[in-house]
Formats: structure tokens, C-alpha cells, sequence
């Protein structure tokens, strides 16, 4: 019983030796390139890990994303993630330096964790940690999304689309029934000529 806690504890104690603290700057960047907003831009962290957002510069946020909806809160595009958002960071000119630690837990260290800057994100403001760019989510084709929805969700893009859908619909629906009504008015007129001239006649 004491060598498996002794194992257990010298385990822990490696761990922790080998966490590593990795460092984002927020905001550090002196170009018109947006997507420099987060240096490094892509990091690789493991269990026990801590990624670092350090706001070094301007008025920024280190907001988690899904790659499908690259500029808006994880939690507002699938509400069984809690994703990390550091709300908007005033650094000022490197006045009033704050961080956001973002420890790698065991249950996120093979989950690929996209983030993005409110104000940068439709410019192609966005990071990301442990990406697979083996798969078809690359860090390439999250900041192509950013921008081809000019910081905006796809979801409420979506949605837009299929009101407007939906409103050109009964649109034509209604001028489709109004069409059918005006020709049975029609129709009902033309069928009672006969009638009204047959009377006529018998009144003469």
C-alpha cells in the first residue's frame, strides 16, 4: 500500500515537474495584420499544462470558439462546452498588463481549443491550441471562416437566411392565394351572365 502511494506521489511530482507554462501575447503586435494579434498563433500544450494569454498591448479578449462559428463564444454555439473568455483586456500601451492562465485538464488535452479576439476576429484576429492539421480543421481554414463571415456566427447567418426564406415564402404564398381568389370572382361572374340575360328575356 505505501510503494503504490509512493508511486503515485513521485508520478504527481514528475507531472508537475514537467508542466510547462506557455506563453500567448495578446495584443504585442506593431502591424496592420490582424492575425498577429496572438503570438505564437498555434500552441502545443499537455496535461498539466497552463497556456498563458498575457495582454501586453491595446484592448482585446482570448475568447474560445468552435471552428464551424470562428467569432462568437463556444458556450453560445454549443452550450455543452464552458469555454474560457477573458472579456476585454485594456492594456493600454503596456500599462495595465493582465493574464488568463488556461490549464490543459486530462478531459481537454485531445480537444482542439480555437480562440479568437472580439475586436480582430473578422480581420483574422484568431489562435489556437492543439490543433490537428493532418485533419480538415486547420488553423488555416479557422481564420479563412473568420473572415468570409466578417466576425459574425455562421449559425446567425443561418438563421437570418431562413427567415428570409421563410419570409419570401409566405410571400408567395399569400400572393399565390390571392391570384386563385381573383379568378374565382372571375369565373363566378362569367357563369352568371347567362342566368341574368335568360331573365331578361322573360321580363320582355
Amino acid at each position: 500500500m505505501r510503494a503504490a502511494t509512493f508511486a503515485i506521489a513521485a508520478l504527481t511530482a514528475a507531472s508537475a515537474a514537467s508542466a510547462a507554462n506557455i506563453v500567448i501575447t495578446v495584443g504585442g503586435n506593431t502591424t496592420s495584420n490582424a492575425s498577429l494579434v496572438f503570438q505564437p498563433q498555434r500552441v502545443t500544450a499537455q496535461v498539466g499544462d497552463t497556456v498563458i494569454f498575457n495582454f501586453t498591448q491595446g484592448n482585446h479578449t482570448a475568447t474560445q470558439a468552435v471552428f464551424s462559428e470562428p467569432c462568437i463564444p463556444a458556450h453560445d454555439a454549443n452550450i455543452t462546452i464552458n469555454g474560457f473568455d477573458s472579456g476585454f483586456r485594456d492594456a493600454g500601451n503596456g500599462t495595465a498588463i493582465t493574464i488568463l492562465s488556461v490549464p490543459i485538464l486530462p478531459e481537454n488535452v485531445n480537444q482542439t481549443m480555437w480562440f479568437y479576439d472580439y475586436n480582430l476576429c473578422g480581420q483574422g484576429g484568431v489562435g489556437v491550441i492543439n490543433d490537428n492539421e493532418s485533419s480538415y480543421e486547420t488553423l488555416a481554414g479557422f481564420e479563412r471562416n473568420a473572415i468570409r463571415l466578417n466576425g459574425t456566427g455562421a449559425h446567425s447567418s443561418s438563421a437570418s437566411h431562413s427567415a428570409t426564406r421563410t419570409a419570401t415564402s409566405a410571400t408567395g404564398s399569400s400572393t399565390s392565394h390571392s391570384s386563385s381568389a381573383d379568378r374565382a370572382v372571375k369565373v363566378g361572374s362569367i357563369a352568371a351572365l347567362p342566368l341574368a340575360l335568360a331573365g331578361l328575356a322573360l321580363s320582355l
